[in-house]
């Protein structure tokens, strides 16, 4: 009887000095995690990990001034870019030879969409228009949080750095492609990426005029580039690339929460990425 009274009253001691609400809260710690909130605490990273990424993204130079997310030429505009930097026209059997650099310059000053290196100017247009783009990804890719199910939530928990992140990108990207590709699209309308393309491609075709002695030569561009074939538009280039842009930022964000998940305000992602599920890979 007096062992039970001594436990009654270590017992009663205990409640009285960090309360019921507060030791139920530490024994709960102790317990597993059920499907249900290992669901909503990976939701609840990506959410996270979503809004700091678009926070990052959409600042300016958030792309242009971020290589590993900075928007670059697809390969067949750079290699014309290449082609244009080295190459030269050749005519009379190697009597005059025009760089393709000075016909450049001439068929920029001529267009009213180029300033100064059109591929110079195209990148930065681009990333702008990612990065304002970026602004509208909230809604669309949270969406797609919200809606996604995971049946193998426990293994995502269990998985890599990244895991949750990569399941989301596998799982959606085709879904939020159709979904960001039309804000990309006025994006790279309202930054004139899309006019700043658009006469690099015509320059393909353009004709340049060389005046050799007494006489005019008219040059046709395309009869001598080896790069002609270029995209039609940039429209999915700059989607792709713009989405696999936060994806990676959201990647970094996930790391960060799975290795320092006290630092964060979100209850569930405190108690769902430092339980022992999470831990344990």
């Amino acid at each position: 009887m007096k062992f039970i009274n001594t436990t009654f009253l270590f017992s009663a001691v205990i409640f009285t000095i960090i309360g019921c609400a507060e030791l139920k809260s530490i024994m709960d710690q102790n317990l597993g995690l059920s499907n249900q909130e290992i669901v909503d605490g990976l939701k609840k990273a990506l959410d996270v990990g979503l809004d700091k990424s678009v926070t990052s993204a959409s600042a300016v130079n958030g792309y242009l001034k971020n290589e590993a997310i900075k928007l670059i030429l697809p390969k067949e505009v750079k290699s014309l870019q290449e082609e244009i930097k080295s190459g030269s026209v050749s005519l009379l059997n190697g009597a005059v030879k025009v760089p393709y650099s000075k016909i450049l310059n001439t068929y920029v000053s001529l267009d009213p969409n180029l300033e100064e290196d059109p591929f110079d100017e195209l990148v930065v247009a681009m990333n702008r228009g990612a990065e304002q783009a970026a602004k509208k990804a909230i809604p669309i890719f949270g969406s797609a949080i919200r809606n996604m199910s995971f049946t193998d939530a426990l293994g995502i928990l269990q998985g890599g750095e990244k895991a949750a992140t990569d399941y989301f990108y596998t799982k959606t990207k085709s879904s939020l492609q159709s979904a960001f590709q039309p804000e990309i699209k006025n994006a790279l309308g309202d930054t004139k990426a899309t006019a700043i393309y658009g006469s690099v491609a015509k320059f393909v075709n353009y004709e340049y005029e060389v005046n050799y002695l007494i006489n005019t030569y008219t040059v046709d561009v395309s009869d001598y580039l080896k790069t002609k074939e270029l995209p039609a538009t940039l429209d999915g280039y700059a989607t792709n690339k713009a989405i696999e842009g936060l994806f990676y930022l959201i990647g970094n964000e996930e790391k960060k929460i799975r290795a320092n998940p006290m630092d964060y305000a979100s209850t569930i992602i405190r108690k769902v990425f430092s339980s022992d599920e999470a831990q344990s890979n």
